[in-house]
């Protein structure tokens, strides 16, 4: 049995249904952008990618700063560096991480300042945007 779905409403502007039709992204584009919005929905990925987008860092300093292990760390850049959101750069025996576009720190930041905005119970972002282009 096939249930029918409810009918539409009657059309208010058709130029406006055209444009937006016509300016919607391709499929892959979707997928893509819902495969960064996964990598980001994660405390871990957003204070790395919070910390990246300021500066490139060492992975030892990186992993200081974020209180995390190396071994826990490097998981997290490396699925990163797969979606490529961050490069790696070596340097001697050191590996040096940064965002590899200004896009993604930014859309970083401004959640952050977006939920500090929403009222929330303590700031979550405390410093003022340094962008990297």
């Amino acid at each position: 049995m096939t249930v029918a779905k409810p009918a539409l409403p009657r059309a208010r502007d058709a130029r406006k249904i055209k444009l937006t039709t016509a300016g919607l992204p391709i499929e892959d584009a979707v997928q893509n952008a819902c495969e960064v919005f996964q990598a980001l929905a994660n405390p871990t990925r957003i204070r790395v990618m919070h910390a990246l987008a300021h500066e490139e860092m060492s992975v030892g300093d990186l992993a200081r700063a974020l209180g995390l292990s190396m071994s826990a760390l490097s998981h997290q850049l490396a699925l990163l560096r797969l979606l490529r959101l961050v490069a790696a750069r070596e340097e001697g025996r050191t590996t040096c991480y940064r965002v590899v576009d200004h896009f993604v720190g930014d859309l970083v930041h401004d959640c952050l300042a977006h939920v500090e905005q929403g009222g929330g119970s303590r700031p979550g972002h405390q410093h003022p945007h340094k962008r990297r282009r």
